[in-house]
């Protein structure tokens, strides 16, 4: 199983994270004061005119948000609701995704989300925030927060990956761990105690976890598809430019792939000509579907995009309910003209 947590005894191995330890105490308590300061009001922030939903975490790197967006837009497009997706615009890969699987759904990039609200065309019924747990300026009716079953905890910037101090998550309304098949049920226990005590006091959260597993795989190229069945027992080359890329290798192992050889770059990074090269010896060789976007007209014909969906193992009723209430001002605003109209027609 994959470790948990980053504790002390890890950072023993990395003496230049201790000695910035007092700086990531600094980083910790600045980070609470501003969120203070959104809650006092000295700094504005900015309600949506319609229902907002932000999918977020505390941890910088992938803890499977895209995938979690993409099946709530889905859930929503299901109820015949115009979506907007407001996102930072972070190297562009999630949006190009986006707009290939889902082309119904607005998306706006821009760094300022307050400006972004008003750049939608469409008028969506209901906005979701890309990465939006830290970006306060915008009022949010659901906050989510993943937690990455594989690394939940740990220190501040800069001796650590977290954007925030663990008690950042008083503020999710849903808590979600993601990569939970990647741990044991022990782990997820202990994940999920320390969530509760970090929120003692709260109205306690559901339990909800959820991985993501291999929908389809396709040759960047010709579009052709490798049958996830022919994946058990293929050796391939695995190389992708994501946060959590062990996560990348766990999925394609638990398919039943053979991992001959990898080749990691930084999250968001592009594609290199060296990079390239490096998968060019290789019979079979397996990207994100991140990484693919980027490889678009330059990729190999042995190279294939991953595909991935959202599944929950845990409380997805929970999710849906959460959802439901979300959207409850929605359903109410379709259902008041007929309810006026039915009263006209009886008072005839």
């Amino acid at each position: 199983m994959v470790g948990t947590q980053v504790g002390l005894g890890e950072l023993l191995l990395k003496p230049l994270a201790i000695c910035v330890l007092p700086v990531a105490w600094i980083f910790a308590t600045l980070t609470r004061l501003r969120v203070w300061l959104f809650k006092r009001g000295t700094f504005k922030s900015v309600r949506p005119s319609m229902p907002c939903l932000s999918i977020g975490n505390i941890r910088a790197g992938g803890t499977g948000k895209t995938p979690l967006l993409f099946d709530c837009v889905q859930r929503m497009q299901q109820e015949q609701l115009r979506v907007g997706v407001l996102s930072r615009g972070y190297g562009g890969d999630e949006g190009r995704i986006l707009e290939q699987r889902l082309p119904q759904v607005e998306l706006v990039e821009n760094p300022d989300r307050v400006t972004g609200l008003t750049s939608f065309k469409s008028s969506p019924q209901v906005i979701v925030l890309d990465d939006g747990f830290q970006h306060l300026r915008v009022q949010r009716d659901l906050d989510v927060v993943l937690l990455d079953a594989t690394r939940p905890f740990g220190h501040c910037f800069p001796s650590g990956l977290f954007r925030e101090p663990l008690s950042a998550l008083r503020r999710a309304d849903l808590v979600i761990v993601s990569r939970a098949s990647l741990v044991s049920q022990l782990k997820l226990a202990e994940i999920w105690q320390k969530v509760k005590s970090l929120r003692s006091g709260l109205a306690e959260v559901p339990q909800i976890e959820g991985d993501v597993a291999i929908s389809r795989v396709v040759n960047i190229n010709n579009r052709q598809e490798f049958a996830n069945a022919d994946l058990n027992g293929a050796c391939a080359f695995v190389s992708c430019g994501i946060g959590n890329p062990n996560s990348f290798i766990s999925l394609c192992e638990n398919a039943g792939v053979k991992v001959c050889g990898s080749n990691f770059l930084a999250d968001h990074s592009p594609w290199s000509d060296s990079d390239i090269q490096r998968c060019q010896d290789h019979k079979l060789v397996l990207v994100t579907e991140k990484d693919a976007v980027k490889l678009q007209g330059r990729a190999l014909d042995n190279m294939f995009s991953v595909k991935v969906d959202w599944q929950f193992s845990a409380g997805e009723r929970a999710w849906e309910a959460a959802l439901e209430q979300l959207l409850l001002p929605i359903r109410a605003a379709r259902i008041e003209p007929l309810w006026q109209a039915h009263q006209e027609n009886s008072a005839r």
